[in-house]
């Protein structure tokens, strides 16, 4: 079975009673960053990522088409009892074209082991426990019901998931607290304790749980590392560089007050930079999501990069955009080596670099990768990686050794990401084949020289 890395974007459609209108304020001036006023297209092989367009904004069918679908689904009401369906028999018309889809493009998990391609069929029959088109036949499913066991029920759960955010029910769970107090203390330990601490609604499920933490696994990542409570420990995921590098984002996040001649309290305000780069999924969510990173640290300004030849759709030009005073963001579809020429200096207090399961290590991606990360190790500002699983983690991993050996020094060594996403991805191509998003996350940053005084030198 070949290893599967997510497509560029997901077919699914919109569901927009979950999300608020983008916010599109273009900004005719940001720090540090020349915005080009032309874009040049980048012909570059994505192999990663799961959209959210889908799920946050419409799809390009015409006015009536969508108005008419929009109407069918939202007159659809699912109680929490009547959440299976197999996936061909949904009342839903995306689960319904779900299973079009696999049955078109996917793989019967029987006919796979045969060598020969002539026999290979498509799954047309749906799995009566999980819903999804499996195998190509009963025969062929009940030869392979032992192997399906190992992923019939993550099927099952994806199943009831995806009827259940388009039930029609009030959904809770997705009423996210605003600002934070100034004396509150947040806990990063982990989802339940970030929840719980940080005031969410009560979680009563564990489906619940699944639906947040899909939608919050990056901006919730990217604030586990910076925060004060962070859920890696000093001299064991971070290395003596690490505490150095985050330490020094620290004095700008948790700024000291300071007393002017005149008695009046200055505060430091610098931006904290975050790079994204190869961004995807994560420049896909609405803005509003990444005001829960700016919320926990209250006395500092975010601007937000995403960068990366899918960052928007083609012929869109770059723009930058403000929701609030305190969070910005630029999209762009440069490479990051081309973006980065347009940044006047990196400061290892204010800057750092978030790559999203990026596959640095695979083979259609790797010589691609290289320019991007030799620019960013340039910099001297800590660069965090994600992979959906150990072995994409592992992989990317021995990429980067081999590929910059000498010239890194590790800040966070490779440990599961407390704020994964729990909720699977599936492909729909070869529904054995799931991942979760961000599951493992490790750190490096460009090797720094100290320059030691040698006694015997003041003796020439």
């Amino acid at each position: 079975m070949n290893r599967w890395r997510p497509a560029s974007r997901t077919i699914t459609r919109s569901l927009s009673s979950l999300c608020g209108p983008h916010v599109s304020n273009t900004m005719s001036h940001q720090r540090n960053v020349k915005l080009p006023t032309t874009l040049s297209h980048h012909n570059v092989m994505t192999t990663r990522s799961i959209s959210w367009k889908g799920l946050f904004s419409p799809s390009k069918k015409n006015a009536t088409q969508e108005a008419a679908s929009l109407d069918q689904t939202n007159a659809i009401k699912l109680s929490p009892d009547n959440l299976f369906h197999k996936l061909s028999k949904s009342p839903l018309p995306e689960l319904r074209d779900r299973a079009a889809i696999i049955n078109k493009y996917g793989v019967c998990a029987v006919c796979d082991t045969h060598e020969d391609h002539d026999h290979k069929r498509a799954p047309v029959f749906e799995c009566p426990d999980c819903g999804y088109p499996t195998h190509c036949s009963e025969e062929h499913y009940h030869e392979g019901y032992q192997a399906h066991q190992d992923i019939c029920h993550i099927l099952r759960e994806q199943n009831e998931d995806d009827h259940d955010l388009r039930s029609g029910r009030s959904m809770s769970e997705f009423e996210f607290p605003s600002a934070q107090g100034f004396d509150e203390t947040v806990n990063m330990a982990n989802w339940d304790v970030f929840f719980y601490t940080r005031s969410f609604p009560s979680m009563d499920s564990d489906r619940s749980m699944r639906h947040v933490s899909k939608l919050l696994t990056y901006p919730i990542t990217v604030a586990s590392i910076l925060h004060e409570s962070c859920p890696y420990q000093p001299g064991k995921e971070i290395t003596s560089e690490g505490m150095r590098s985050i330490s020094a984002l620290r004095t700008v996040l948790y700024p000291r007050h300071e007393v002017a001649k005149d008695g009046v309290t200055l505060i430091r305000s610098e931006t904290i930079n975050v790079y994204v780069v190869g961004a995807r999924a994560e420049a896909s969510l609405p803005q509003y999501i990444w005001l829960q990173l700016a919320y926990l640290f209250p006395h500092t300004p975010f601007h937000v990069h995403f960068i990366g030849p899918d960052t928007l759709p083609a012929g869109k030009e770059p723009f930058t955009s403000s929701l609030n005073e305190r969070l910005i963001f630029t999209y762009d579809n440069s490479l990051y080596h081309d973006y980065h020429e347009k940044i006047d200096k990196f400061d290892p207090y204010t800057d750092l670099f978030f790559l999203f399961s990026p596959g640095i290590g695979h083979a259609s991606a790797r010589e691609g990768w290289k320019m991007s990360i030799e620019k960013a190790l340039e910099t001297k500002c800590p660069i965090f990686i994600t992979g959906y699983d150990k072995a994409d983690m592992t992989t990317d991993i021995e990429a980067v050794e081999q590929d910059y050996q000498g010239e890194f020094d590790w800040v966070l060594n490779p440990t599961e990401n407390q704020f994964s996403s729990l909720k699977r991805d599936i492909n729909l191509m070869d529904v054995r084949q799931t991942i979760n998003a961000n599951w493992g996350i490790w750190g490096i940053r460009g090797k720094r020289y100290d320059v030691t005084h040698q006694p015997e030198d003041d003796d020439e």
